[in-house]
């Protein structure tokens, strides 16, 4: 019995994975996690290799450095005579002395990788999802458990779910051969079209009159957009108008504070004709559907917001002259505390978090234009955590980036 075309790619993915390989992670003071091929400090910075590059944070920012298990490996010989079975065009017996192996240890990650192998390599695509879901339940952060479970859905005919799973897998590391089973598994780009496209929902009763209205706003904004940022959304941008939920025209609605989720949501109750506060809303909430599409939701939210606010028409000057006088004093917040939701910024500290979004984004324009900007989206598109994607598109690290930040905002001349 020879493997099927699917089972050989699969096997040579593993043959390429050093059986002994380990990572490690490092964990920022903000809780975020890289996981890296190797650390190591060097004076008053944390080195890191990942992927062919070396990059660096300051120790101030790191709050500890973690080892994984070692990927892909172990010593259990019948998953080491399963993955000889397997290579040998038998999954059959690979099948019995993976199962044998899983009644000495239920959660053997390479165990149950390899069953899925086999299943897939036995035209099982069914109990091949069964098990990868199995391996995704006792580690939902493996990459190789995500992908795996990305080919038991496309084998399934489920492109849908493969295409989550297998951005979910690039996400947590970036892997040429996943990235081209997403590219098969992914509809074809749409050919660009004249105007933007749009899928209108109403969370309440229907407004026909004002539903028109935020869909011809809704347009024009879509191609500047488009203009600044080098790329249209291929699949239609939805927008849920909540009638039943009334507009707050104040500065910053409450309902507004997170970043969306690409869908387009937003209260009309009581209005009539689009106001200019909710003008802005709309372009605003429509550069996070941009973003979430490029980026597939890996995009820091101060990056997230300072791009809303900046297409929105916000005015970087102001949110700079507030700044200044921080800068001066050392007390600049740093970017990576404003990665997260901004859900769990203190109410107190909101507006600053905002005005140091679209401020630092600003200084992205300033120095590296639109093009820096969009380079920055595309590598973070590719899957790249924010502390490599920097020095890909801008050629400075992150500290280098708010140390030079800082310097332009504490040149200013103060507020009279």
């Amino acid at each position: 019995m020879k493997p099927s075309s699917l089972s050989r790619l699969v096997l040579a993915a593993i043959i390429l994975v050093p059986p002994g390989a380990k990572a490690d992670v490092i964990v920022l003071t903000n809780g975020r996690t890289i996981q890296v091929d190797r650390v190591w400090y060097e004076g008053t910075q944390v080195r890191y290799a990942k992927d062919g590059g070396v990059y660096g944070l300051p120790k101030s920012l790191v709050a500890k450095v973690e080892q994984l298990a070692p990927v892909q490996s172990s010593r259990d010989p019948d998953v080491l005579k399963a993955r000889e079975r397997l290579l040998a065009g038998d999954p059959v017996e690979a099948t019995r002395l993976l199962r044998m192996a899983l009644a000495r240890d239920p959660l053997s990650l390479p165990a149950l990788h390899g069953l899925v192998d086999a299943y897939l390599a036995l035209g099982d695509a069914r109990a091949a999802r069964q098990i990868a879901e199995r391996a995704v339940k006792i580690d939902s952060r493996d990459a190789r458990s995500r992908a795996l479970l990305g080919d038991a859905l496309a084998a399934q005919g489920d492109r849908a779910g493969a295409i989550e799973q297998y951005e979910r897998s690039l996400l947590l590391h970036p892997d040429a051969n996943v990235r081209r089973k997403l590219s098969e598994v992914a509809p074809p780009p749409a050919q660009p079209t004249q105007g933007a496209q749009f899928r209108l929902r109403y969370d309440g009763s229907v407004n026909e009159p004002m539903g028109v209205a935020v869909l011809k706003t809704l347009a024009a904004a879509f191609e500047e957009h488009a203009r600044h940022l080098g790329f249209r959304p291929d699949a239609p941008v939805t927008v849920v108008l909540q009638t039943e939920a009334a507009f707050q025209d104040g500065p910053t609605p409450p309902w507004a504070a997170g970043v969306n989720d690409g869908t387009i949501r937003v209260p009309v109750q009581g209005l009539t004709n689009p106001t200019a506060r909710l003008v802005s809303v709309l372009r605003h909430e429509l550069a996070h559907s941009f973003i979430a599409w490029r980026t597939r939701g890996n995009c820091p939210t101060w990056l997230h917001e300072g791009i809303s606010q900046w297409l929105e028409g916000g005015d970087p000057a102001r949110a700079d002259a507030r700044l200044a006088g921080l800068a001066r004093s050392g007390r600049l917040p740093t970017l990576l505390t404003l990665e997260g939701p901004f859900q769990a910024v203190p109410a107190g500290e909101l507006q600053q978090a905002y005005e140091v979004s679209l401020s630092a984004t600003a200084y992205i324009l300033r120095v590296k234009g639109e093009s820096g900007l969009q380079r920055l989206l595309a590598s973070l598109g590719d899957g790249h955590p924010s502390e490599e994607a920097l020095p890909v598109a801008l050629s400075l690290s992150y500290p280098e980036f708010q140390k030079a930040w800082a310097a332009h905002l504490a040149s200013l001349e103060p507020r009279k």
